[in-house]
């Protein structure tokens, strides 16, 4: 017998809250353009695009149409994610850089537009599960040609894919400790990596024990120190949620042990980022060498600190070093970089918005989804575990798309809490025109 409480909150959630369904066309052809390597660009007017990015746009416009139907709500996540990528552009209006005009738009539409495409189509359980099943082939796709990659001993798509695109003999492959580190469908053996370190977030919750492994043998496969970190950070974290499950305050304590992990770093060592590279890397030759562009990348920040140099070059005109046009690998000091650091905060507060704040404590009652919670906290493990390994690591392409993805994925969960919160306020007798509207129900 279900209590008055859990009557009156579903009786309201059946109007209220838009009914959803899988949409499960739109979201095979989103993860069908994401199994297809990035690599693989063409030319539709003066516009590039590959697989991935196409299909966001074919998408953007009917998910506008979605996301601003009636019943439907904005999220601060909503607001976050448009401001961040609005300095984009912006940031090169400013600077005058037109010729990285192009270039931003492009990023822009992967990220913010697979924001926008999972907000309109990934909402609502059917949806979430129809998303969940079309992730499984693309792991298995991305992990079998990881494994080409190692029994061939050279990026196996590279080597095919490069002919085509005018790289007669492919990238070379980079090794370690005598194995090739696999890039599978990726530009990079990082992406792969992170890629599947996401995927194992959102397979764990998901219950989908067999694509867990699969996902983390991928980890292991692109032999990189950040998918791995994040890898055990994810399992460290999934087993912390299963012991104190039934404590509310467990996520408060695990996010303030966090915050004295790092305060403790930085208050003990002298150079707080020599340890974590030493510490936290497989090679740390490859960690100091990001120490350096760190040190040079913040630099160079403050010598643009507004708007950042947009794709050209970087730094001081005159007075030119190696650092300056060497690879920046963490997602955060590029963005600094291109577009200035106003657009850092704006992303931080765009991935945080999409977990925290807005919808009051979800408390999983009679009329509420078990399923829909726990896959709630895995996106919420997939997007920190997309910060995190962006400190190590610089998105773009297919990568770069799929974050915004994810993001927008847990905002829709943001705005179902919001939802249920609201329905829950709503004084009983207020019910009576939402049992004239939808039914009984029982």
């Amino acid at each position: 017998m279900r209590s008055g409480q859990d009557l009156q909150f579903a009786r309201l959630s059946s109007s209220a809250i838009p009914a959803s369904n899988s949409n499960f066309g739109p979201i095979a052809l989103l993860m069908i353009g994401i199994a297809i390597p990035s690599s693989l660009t063409f030319n539709l007017g003066d516009f590039k695009f590959y697989a991935a990015r196409l299909a966001v746009a074919l998408l953007l416009a009917p998910a506008f149409l979605r996301m601003f139907r009636k019943g439907r709500h904005l999220v601060w996540c909503d607001l976050f994610t448009s401001l961040a990528s609005a300095w984009m552009i912006v940031s090169i209006l400013i600077a005058g850089s037109y010729d990285s005009m192009s270039s931003t738009v492009a990023i822009v539409l992967e990220f913010w537009g697979a924001y926008a495409v999972a907000r309109g189509f990934i909402f609502g359980r059917q949806a979430i599960e129809a998303f969940v099943k079309m992730l499984k082939p693309v792991v298995v796709i991305v992990v079998a040609f990881a494994v080409l990659d190692q029994l061939a001993g050279i990026w196996v798509l590279n080597a095919v894919i490069g002919p085509l695109v005018g790289v007669p003999l492919g990238w070379v492959p980079e090794f370690r400790g005598g194995f090739v580190r696999a890039t599978s469908i990726f530009p990079h053996p990082i992406l792969y990596g992170t890629f599947c370190a996401v995927a194992a977030a959102v397979f764990l919750y998901a219950r989908q024990r067999v694509f867990v492994g699969l996902s983390l043998f991928g980890c292991v496969l692109a032999m990189s120190s950040a998918p791995f970190m994040v890898s055990f950070i994810v399992i460290a974290v999934y087993g912390y949620d299963i012991v104190f499950n039934r404590f509310n305050w467990r996520w408060k304590a695990f996010t303030a042990v966090v915050a004295l992990f790092f305060a403790i770093i930085y208050g003990v060592t002298n150079n707080p980022t020599s340890w974590v590279i030493s510490h936290l890397t497989l090679d740390p030759s490859t960690g100091y060498f990001r120490e350096a562009t760190w040190d040079r990348a913040f630099y160079n920040i403050g010598l643009s600190p507004l708007t950042g140099y947009g794709f050209g070059d970087i730094g001081d005109p005159v007075v030119k070093e190696f650092f300056d046009n060497a690879s920046v690998d963490a997602v955060w000091l590029v963005l600094a970089l291109r577009f200035g650091i106003p657009v850092v905060p704006l992303l931080l507060l765009a991935n945080i918005s999409s977990y925290y704040g807005g919808a009051g404590k979800q408390r999983i009652g009679r009329a509420q989804d078990a399923y829909m919670s726990n896959v709630r906290t895995g996106f919420t493990i997939a997007v920190w575990v997309l910060m995190l390994a962006g400190l190590t690591v610089h998105y773009w392409n297919s990568l770069w798309l799929f974050w915004g993805l994810c993001l927008g994925i847990r905002a829709g969960f943001q705005e179902r809490g919001a939802e249920q919160q609201a329905a829950r306020a709503i004084p009983p007798h207020s019910y009576a025109l939402a049992d004239a509207c939808a039914g009984e129900w029982r």
